[in-house]
């Protein structure tokens, strides 16, 4: 991967990587560098994939990534993030990007599996839209025995969000990124406070669109996410939405934005009675109103300073754990 010196002997960073952070998902794992090795024969660079394992207790998966490289011909790199949470993880992940000096890098989550055209698409919206970062769709693909959940799965999916009449691209799990824009913006990226709760990524987004940096969404990269039976339930769906209030709350907080938070709970908590009515959801009213009262739980729950953890760890016997 060369580096070229740009104007003013500024570096001018070149190429591409697939990013992919993982735990003790390694069957998963193999699937979706499987097909990132198909989306990376649409472009015209190969890209490095970068893989961070935050466990490394399984030498199966390093055997599986560099098995990987071998077979499909793409530079691998493989590194082991000791320190539990999704924030090391990430910051990892781009650690590897500067070392490398790619220009662009997208990432995704290894229980998912890009489309064919996902690469292409990404670089290909932030080309003609001359955007920093770009989003794609998440779609869900639920097992055989939920089913009957498929016609909600808009409540499983990562769409098109606006902020401000914006597109706001929110989360890591399907995006793409200048490595030229951000290289000014300090280290790490990701915040430790973030590292089990989550929500790091919607801290790290929104400093980037107020910082002005222009964002894009491209409809036509997409990706599949897996839904284990674990998370195939509305049980499951209303803690998320209450983790996603709780959270909320949090990056909402950050630089003295604490009461504008709770004055937007406070509209939110007199809005929910007549929720229904504004048919957000218009094919499910009321499981709309259901996720919202969660959504809202979660806020009020985090201006008391309640965090939802969403990346527990195993913890050993006797073992302490502060909260």
């Amino acid at each position: 991967m060369d580096i070229q010196a740009g104007a003013g002997g500024a570096r001018q960073l070149t190429g591409l990587a697939v990013g992919l952070c993982t735990y003790k998902r390694r069957v998963s794992l193999e699937r979706t560098l499987q097909h990132v090795a198909i989306a990376a024969q649409h472009v015209d660079s190969a890209p490095v994939v970068i893989v961070v394992d935050n466990d490394g207790d399984d030498p199966a998966v390093e055997q599986s990534v560099r098995a990987f490289g071998q077979q499909s011909g793409l530079q691998v790199c493989y590194r082991v993030e000791r320190t539990p949470g999704i924030s090391a993880a990430r910051n990892a992940i781009f650690d590897e990007a500067d070392r490398l000096g790619v220009r662009h890098m997208a990432m995704l989550d290894d229980d998912e599996w890009p489309s064919p055209q996902w690469l292409a698409e990404l670089l290909k919206s932030a080309r003609e839209q001359q955007a920093v970062v770009v989003g794609g769709p998440v779609r869900p693909v639920f097992p055989d025995s939920a089913a009957r959940l498929r016609k909600y799965s808009r409540y499983w999916s990562v769409d098109r969000q606006l902020l401000h009449g914006k597109p706001f691209v929110f989360c890591t799990c399907n995006f793409l990124i200048d490595m030229q824009a951000i290289r000014e913006t300090p280290r790490p990226l990701f915040d430790a406070e973030f590292g089990l709760s989550g929500g790091g990524d919607t801290v790290f987004f929104r400093g980037l669109f107020f910082a002005g940096h222009p964002m894009a969404w491209s409809e036509a990269a997409w990706i599949n996410e897996e839904v284990p039976t674990s998370r195939a339930s509305f049980k499951w769906m209303r803690q998320r939405r209450y983790r996603t209030g709780n959270h909320a709350v949090r990056w909402e907080s950050i630089g003295g934005g604490g009461l504008r938070s709770f004055a937007k709970t406070l509209g939110l908590s007199v809005r929910l009675p007549l929720y229904p009515l504004f048919r957000r959801e218009p094919e499910s009213p009321l499981v709309g109103w259901l996720l919202e009262w969660d959504k809202l739980r979660g806020r009020w729950t985090g201006h008391f300073g309640g965090v939802f953890v969403e990346y527990a760890r195993p913890v050993a016997p006797g073992e302490k754990v502060c909260r």
